[in-house]
């Protein structure tokens, strides 16, 4: 597959055309490596779908393909990087079909130790107790050598199953809690954008009373309000190329409609004036019901 490099610094990201997804057996969002087998180098990235992505190319930052040595128009090799758990599950059935293995072996020397003793005590019954008891202390050596090893192949797989558990545990951590702060951010710049809107100047003096007891975090009072005065909150996916990689301050919106946030995958964003939208930017939108379906109908396409 060949290159291209993307115009947007996007590092640890690669796009490539939905179609492909299927042809290599991935879903968005997959880890892949990126291989330049000439050069022995790689680079481990999270995958995008886009259909502007001509087929048989990969998009790459510029920062990835400095990486790799590669150029644009360069032929690299893709490969689907397992998650951690998959690995362990790996490592663990090989490790199991290698104590299979070992124990298959103990019982054939067991079987051909007893079958010699079985001719042995057709030649005398004290030459067949000697071997028995060679026989024995055989099996004795080959169970405990099998015992050994079955202890050396599960403790490396116990660790990595305990490691993997303790790094996905921190990983849910670190990301749910930065997203629970934004979007408690994000509700509470949206409350204040209300209050400062040209909505607000519409309200009844009796809503007005009930807005100001209104407090961040009630977003369904909030959703209540704004019904009465024939507003409302939405949510509208950036779908169309007249608004993708613009900035919000040169969007031209319906004059009673306010972007409180935006979503970009698990990050929530309090946009302001310089803020680039992207697209499948997720962009959460407050105002009347009419300029809600303009401006819906602008982002979308």
């Amino acid at each position: 597959m060949r290159v291209q490099k993307r115009a947007v610094p996007s590092h640890g990201r690669a796009r490539l055309h939905t179609s492909m997804l299927t042809e290599l057996g991935v879903q968005e969002g997959s880890k892949l490596e990126i291989i330049n087998e000439p050069m022995s180098k790689k680079v481990t990235v999270t995958l995008f779908a886009d259909s502007l992505v001509e087929e048989g190319y990969i998009r790459l930052s510029a920062e990835d393909l400095d990486a790799l040595g590669l150029y644009e128009g360069d032929i690299v090799a893709i490969r689907r990087k397992p998650p951690i758990s998959e690995q362990v599950r790996k490592e663990a059935a090989e490790a199991a079909e290698r104590v299979t293995a070992e124990v298959g072996k103990a019982g054939e020397k067991v079987e051909e130790a007893a079958g010699r003793v079985a001719e042995k005590i057709e030649t005398g019954v004290d030459r067949a107790g000697k071997e028995v008891g060679e026989a024995a202390g055989t099996v004795k050596e080959e169970v405990v050598k099998a015992y050994g090893r079955v202890v050396e192949e599960a403790a490396p797989v116990a660790e990595k199953i305990e490691g993997a558990t303790r790094e996905a545990v921190g990983r849910i951590k670190e990301e749910v809690t930065p997203v629970t702060e934004r979007v408690e951010g994000a509700a509470k710049e949206a409350y204040a954008r209300i209050m400062e809107s040209p909505l607000r100047e519409r309200v009844s003096k009796a809503t007005e009373s009930f807005i100001s007891k209104l407090q961040p975090g009630e977003e369904a009072k909030l959703k209540q309000v704004l019904e009465e005065c024939k507003g409302s909150i939405q949510t509208v996916t950036v779908t169309s190329d007249v608004i993708a990689d613009k900035l919000v301050r040169e969007i031209e919106l319906p004059e009673e409609v306010v972007i409180s946030a935006v979503q970009r995958n698990k990050e929530i964003i309090i946009p302001k004036g310089d803020t680039r939208l992207v697209r499948g930017d997720i962009v959460y939108l407050v105002g009347k019901e009419e300029g809600l379906r303009e401006c819906a109908a602008l982002m979308e396409g």
